[in-house]
């Protein structure tokens, strides 16, 4: 059984199940499924789990219904059964004064007595019923899941549209949901404008973002508002077409040549950064905090799936001291910390000659090198670039190339093995954003860290950065 929703195995159908709340009380929307029932459904053209405009729309079509997405409540693939489906809950906006297709409103204390065609979606159902009516707010808890967060919202970003006498020409549309943002865009007098909301620990984002764009507006432009307690922003359509599409390795060094001219330039002003609220992610801290963080991992994730085996768990204890050691010896470099994106691989715009650097959710200070590892991992293989993988040496030189103080470290491949020494602490980095989702009840994030982490240590070693 597999419960990651980045999962998916593409010769099996997928069916979307929708946990619909009821628009003033605890009751979820059950529709008739021959003699028994079953929650609203149907198989979706888009199956990026973060995509949810289509899923509304479906609510809206079939159901008469306007609703808003709250999150994906469950994955389940069972290679036994060959049947795979997410459920998503949703918040009903309005009264319903016809039930559609025959449905009925079933409470928590009803559902044990219907029959329900899925029987593993009863307690599915009665969990996030249980959730949407607790009092406390957990305080990892993505803010969009509760009740009145959508129309707080939205008056929010009527109210900055008037002040900039900017007129909308549409409804706010949600685009985007999972646990780490919440977008939504609307059609207005000057086009298209994006309105992202993050959760509490990543409320960093729209400081830096406004700071970045002040000092580079080529790579960024001007939000048209921010609320920086909330981690709220407004901003323009920044266009262009995603990096990721353009099969031209020149552009890629060129982008991050760009990246590397802000990471020079802001080494000068990391205690003005850190004061801002940027998260503190440079070795010193790595070290401190690398053994509690897999503690902290290996106790979450251990026990029921999606969680750790035994054997697992066993390896994950032992990595603390390897990787303070490769904190230790990035740190003998001596290259200085900086401003570091923390995400660039598939956030980086292309206009012409322009680049928009965006979604700056994971910045902090930290080595600059954990920026290039990110790319590396994640972009360079052959559905980006014919012969990613050997790219990726070509692309590591724009970075060390572009410092004076790699220069002087020696040749550029001494310089590229700097790089793969940066990558297991690079994973630690990572690690701080999925723990939050370990905090929330979603472990797949650190269950994958946890696999990655082992692989980049096997790729180091083969490499011979261990020694």
């Amino acid at each position: 059984m597999n419960f990651s929703p980045f999962y998916r195995d593409h010769d099996r159908p997928l069916q979307y199940y929708v946990i619909l709340l009821h628009a003033s009380d605890a009751r979820v929307l059950l529709v008739p499924d021959d003699a028994d029932w079953t929650l609203p459904h149907f198989t979706p053209t888009v199956t990026d789990f973060r995509r949810v405009r289509h899923i509304n729309e479906h609510m809206r079509e079939q159901y008469g219904l306007e609703s808003v997405v709250q999150r994906c409540v469950a994955h389940r693939y069972d290679p036994v059964s060959e049947s795979q489906y997410r459920v998503y809950a949703l918040k009903n906006r309005r009264a319903t004064p016809h039930l559609p297709r025959g449905g009925k409103w079933y409470s928590a204390a009803e559902l044990d007595r219907v029959h329900i065609t899925m029987p593993d979606h009863r307690e599915i159902i009665r969990r996030w019923l249980q959730a949407s009516t607790a009092e406390t707010v957990l305080a990892l808890q993505a803010p969009w899941v509760n009740q009145g967060w959508f129309d707080d919202a939205a008056a929010w970003i009527q109210a900055q549209l008037a002040q900039l006498h900017i007129k909308a020409l549409g409804p706010i549309v949600q685009e985007r949901v999972w646990a780490l943002s919440c977008v939504m865009r609307l059609e207005t007098s000057i086009g298209d404008v994006y309105f992202k909301a993050v959760p509490p620990f990543m409320t960093q984002e729209s400081v830096a973002m406004q700071e970045v764009s002040r000092q580079y507006p080529d790579l960024l432009p001007s939000l048209l508002a921010v609320d920086t307690g909330r981690g709220w922003m407004l901003m323009p359509d920044f266009g262009g077409d995603s990096l990721l599409r353009v099969p031209d390795l020149s552009r890629w060094q060129e982008a991050l040549r760009r990246c590397a001219h802000i990471q020079v330039e802001q080494a000068s002003y990391v205690d003005d950064w850190l004061a801002r609220g940027i998260p503190d992610r440079r070795l010193h801290q790595m070290v401190q905090l690398t053994e509690p963080l897999i503690t902290l991992a290996s106790r979450l994730l251990s026990g029921s799936p999606p969680g750790l085996s035994e054997e697992e768990v066993e390896g994950l204890h032992a990595l603390p001291l390897r990787m303070q050691l490769r904190c230790v010896k990035l740190a003998a470099y001596g290259i200085p910390p900086t401003l570091v994106h923390g995400d660039l691989g598939g956030n980086i715009l292309v206009h012409g000659e322009r680049y928009t650097l965006f979604d700056w959710t994971d910045v902090c200070i930290a080595h600059p090198f954990f920026e290039l590892t990110t790319i590396i991992d994640t972009v360079f293989d052959d559905s980006v670039l014919q012969h990613g993988s050997q790219c990726s040496h070509a692309v590591a030189e724009c970075l060390p190339g572009a410092m004076d103080g790699i220069r002087d470290h020696g040749t550029p491949g001494r310089g590229i093995r700097v790089v793969h020494t940066s990558g297991c602490a690079t994973s630690s980095h990572e690690l701080y954003v999925d723990s939050h989702e370990c905090g929330r009840g979603r472990p797949m994030g650190a269950r994958a860290w946890a696999g990655d982490v082992a692989q980049e240590f096997a790729a180091v070693s083969a490499a011979g950065g261990l020694t």
